[in-house]
């Protein structure tokens, strides 16, 4: 688990650097148990939120990681994307 969050979290700061030129994008992690495409994640920016929801408000799941022992907690890096 500490390494699926260290990976999470290089992500973000990968995001956040590369979004640093234009100054305007963020990212972001979501957690939480995945039961399916309507399953509730909170995240940051968007608090509870499905992956639909992630994509309609304005964001993309950039990386997808989930727990190998039972495949039920999920953390996503989410990106802005550029409008």
């Amino acid at each position: 688990m500490r390494k699926t969050f260290f990976a999470g979290l290089l992500a973000v700061v990968a995001t956040n650097a590369m979004a640093a030129d234009g100054g305007t994008l963020r990212g972001g992690v979501c957690i939480g148990s995945f039961q399916g495409a309507d399953s509730l994640m909170s995240c940051e920016h968007l608090g509870r939120v499905t992956i639909r929801q992630i994509y309609e408000k304005g964001f993309r799941v950039v990386h997808m990681q989930d727990d190998k022992n039972t495949a039920t907690y999920v953390m996503v890096v989410i990106e802005e994307q550029k409008r």
